[in-house]
């Protein structure tokens, strides 16, 4: 059997838990705010009259409704336990050991349900990060391939790390025992492999429709006045770049501590569940869901596939000519000149702003009847 590393002179279990239950605490107050902002998102839509309503139930997208309260569940479920089991170490707890005793029981039940809150909160924002990444790439499964595949990684790691925890032998052990590591460390270290390479596959594919789409308002910039929005792609790309990094850093770091035999592992990985949580929030704030037809629409173009909505007779980037103005023509056959204004959605603009932005183009056409 494996020795536990004896590090209580250098960080103690007892200081380690309370350390980690505030930060948990600070992390999970801005988790609710981006809560509060997810649901509106998820929950309300932009009314063509001004302001915003509330979704039918057919625009709601249900499965992004049962991740948001499961994250919000599980989050607030492991701060609540996080502080009983402060309480009953520190207060309620009288037997031997005292409360270093109580908190380094590894079988003890709080133990377990907190480690499996961990890994599965981790696992769940990991798939709807690759979802994302499945859906902004066309549906395309070659291009989550790798990420899927150390999602799977990540799975196993989580399921042996938690069967190591209820079948080991001695239960007087933290996570940073020699006995966890190994399969803790392997966990965190796939998880911010597995995020750091979805997050980039995101912002590349993101970047390149931005790029695409600067490059057809150049080219209408002679003959159209200059856009009065500005892009908001920028804005998303930055937004999921600066939460990925920032999540996949807490879980570097959670790595590292777990790889040193620290009890600083047990901070580092209450504040990266409850980070997973802000991300996911992040994510869908930034990234609403009118956007994935959009994204869909923009990668069957680029490879010459004929978009979803035009195979349907509705056409997403013509929708319809909508016809302003015109004058009509006698039954004579005499000639008249027609003059007709045709408004036209541009499926690459729709990218740029949560609602479709109208380009206006005029053309002139002499008509004989």
């Amino acid at each position: 059997m494996i020795a536990p590393r004896d590090d209580s002179h250098v960080f103690p279990i007892t200081e380690a838990q309370l350390t980690g239950l505030y930060f948990q605490t600070l992390v999970y107050g801005i988790y609710l705010v981006t809560c509060c902002l997810c649901a509106q998102t998820l929950f309300w839509i932009p009314h063509s009259a001004g302001g915003e309503r509330l979704r039918r139930r057919s625009e709601i997208r249900w499965w992004l409704v049962s991740i948001f309260s499961f994250l919000l569940v599980a989050s607030t479920f492991d701060d609540i336990i996080g502080l009983v089991h402060i309480i009953l170490a520190f207060v309620k707890y009288k037997g031997q050991g005292g409360a270093e005793g109580e908190l380094m029981n590894i079988h003890e039940w709080i133990n377990i349900a907190r480690s499996f809150d961990q890994v599965s909160i981790m696992i769940v924002g990991d798939f709807v990060l690759i979802y994302r990444c499945f859906v902004v790439y066309g549906r395309r499964w070659a291009a989550i391939a790798v990420s899927f595949i150390l999602y799977l990684a990540g799975i196993a790691m989580g399921i042996k790390l938690m069967h190591v925890e209820i079948t080991t032998s001695n239960a007087a052990i933290t996570l940073s025992s020699n006995a966890i590591t190994p399969w803790s460390s392997s966990f965190f270290a796939i998880t911010a492999a597995q995020n750091v390479l979805t997050t980039s596959l995101l912002v590349w594919r993101i970047w390149r429709v931005e790029r695409r789409n600067e490059r057809l308002r150049a080219s209408r910039s002679i003959s159209l006045p200059a856009p009065v929005h500005q892009s908001r792609l920028r804005k998303v790309i930055r937004v999921i770049a600066e939460s990925g990094l920032v999540y996949s850093t807490l879980v570097f770091i959670t790595f590292v501590a777990s790889r040193c035999n620290t009890n600083t592992v047990y901070l580092a990985a209450n504040v990266a569940l409850q980070a997973t949580g802000i991300t996911f929030n992040v994510i869908i704030i930034r990234s609403t869901p009118r956007r994935d037809d959009e994204f869909i629409d923009f990668d069957q173009t680029e490879r010459g596939i004929t978009p979803q909505a035009e195979r349907w007779g509705v056409g997403r980037a013509i929708s319809g000519l909508q016809f302003i103005s015109h004058a009509t023509a006698d039954q004579g056959r005499t000639t008249e000149r027609v003059n007709i204004t045709v408004t036209m959605k541009s499926a690459m603009d729709r990218l740029d702003n949560e609602t479709s932005q109208v380009d206006a183009y005029s053309m002139k056409d002499d008509a004989a009847t």
